[in-house]
């Protein structure tokens, strides 16, 4: 095609002016007629108009499985030896440290002509975390087992539980004074009938002390009276009745001065609770109720002003959010147990120690729960296969583990350990 344009050009070069006259002319009178536009092409063809692609669907990203922080595994070491061995005491930890370790039974000591029954004991001790010692520190004004104790405003510790044994069910609290080593009874108020046994109790924001529920009839039935005590005066008033009668319940303060009560049974039944209620101390009813799972032993306020409630024989635990007003099912936990004790350690976390399954026998794993993730994790699988201990948060972070049933050894022990989390 280039050598034919070539010939063409140079032939007309030769017609000369007569044929440039003459397409002069003839292009001046006529209408010019654009010339058509060139495409010039390449080596490469062109690429083709794209045609749309719909955009694919994205797929729904999987939810992450929540786990717990990363948590180092707990140590557990043996501690010195109590001066009396016991199991079923109540413990409490002193503003200068001290640890008060408080009634219990202890082992038959003596002649018996036919069963050797072990009673409650009134000994109290102290474990001093400088020392590293136990040492007796006074007694109770009355043997008590199975009990609570609260460490009052003034420094004072008040201590309720059940004399057992022998001693009936009559309920008694005194308040003692460590300082002093011993403890005055509270007598309940004139016209007042007598004071409940297997009650909860809990100390209020203003320094008094909610009683709530319990048995007056020594286990038979189940009591939804509650009565606030003032350790000032010493007197008593009329709380609010609680929607639901029950024993053995967990009481736990909220931060806004209002008490989550959960769990217990109906007496003689046995049926545990499965209704959570809030009571106000300053109304004079129950004010709202929420399903919970039955026969959760342990109610723990977080640091968020939540209440982690885990323990009651299954693995389901669950956490209420105040703000809210309700239950989210968390966990669930690693193993169900019984009788545990659950202790917020400082890092915000609580821990589960011990217990039993449902074989009854004393679960020796440690669960630690995160409230960050809602889950649980083993942090110690060599937690002493011993029940009815007491645990006891310390200012350095350690737990003190003391008494217990041993059922390794079927007795009661004098030793502690102590837990690092």
């Amino acid at each position: 095609m280039i050598e034919e344009e070539r010939v063409r050009t140079g032939r007309l070069a030769r017609m000369g002016s007569i044929f440039f006259l003459l397409l002069a002319v003839v292009a001046c009178s006529n209408t010019a007629t654009p010339s058509p536009t060139v495409v010039t092409s390449s080596a490469v063809p062109p690429t083709p108009s794209a045609t749309p692609t719909p955009s694919p669907t994205a797929s729904p990203r999987p939810t992450a499985t929540p786990s717990p922080r990363p948590m180092a595994p707990a140590t557990i070491e043996s501690g010195p030896a109590m001066t009396v061995p016991r199991w079923g005491q109540v413990a409490v930890r002193l503003n200068d440290g001290r640890v008060l370790i408080m009634g219990g039974t202890v082992p038959f000591v003596g002649k018996c002509a036919m069963a050797c029954i072990e009673l409650p004991t009134a000994s109290v001790e102290a474990y001093d975390p400088r020392t590293g010692k136990f040492s007796p520190n006074g007694s109770l004004a009355v043997p008590l087992t199975d009990g609570e104790a609260l460490l009052l405003n003034d420094g004072r510790v008040l201590v309720a539980g059940d004399p057992g044994g022998y001693g009936g069910a009559l309920n008694t609290i005194e308040i003692y004074d460590s300082a002093k080593g011993s403890s005055v009874v509270v007598k309940p108020t004139a016209g007042m009938q007598e004071l409940p046994t297997n009650t909860a109790v809990v100390l209020l924001a203003d320094g008094r002390v909610l009683i709530a529920g319990g048995s007056y009839d020594s286990g038979i039935t189940s009591s939804n009276v509650t009565l606030i005590f003032d350790p000032t005066s010493g007197g008593f008033s009329n709380g609010p009745l609680m929607a639901r009668p029950r024993q053995g319940a967990t009481a736990t303060l909220l931060d806004d001065g209002r008490v989550l009560i959960v769990a217990g049974d109906d007496g003689y039944n046995g049926d545990a609770q499965d209704l959570a209620e809030l009571i106000d101390p300053s109304h004079p009813l129950s004010q709202s109720t929420w399903p919970v799972s039955p026969g959760s032993s342990t109610s723990t306020l977080l640091s968020d002003g939540r209440v982690l409630v885990a323990g009651g024989g299954t693995e389901v635990s669950e956490v209420f959010d105040p703000r809210t007003e309700r239950f989210t099912v968390v966990g669930p936990m690693i193993t169900s147990r019984t009788g545990s004790a659950a202790i917020k350690i400082q890092d915000g976390r609580v821990l589960l120690l011990g217990g039993v399954d449902s074989n009854r026998a004393a679960i020796g794993t440690v669960e630690a729960f995160d409230p960050d993730s809602g889950t649980f994790q083993v942090i110690s699988t060599a937690f002493p296969k011993i029940t009815d201990f007491s645990a006891t948060l310390l200012d350095d972070g350690e737990i003190l583990i003391a008494g217990g049933w041993n059922e390794d050894g079927n007795r009661v022990t004098a030793a502690s350990w102590l837990l690092k989390p």
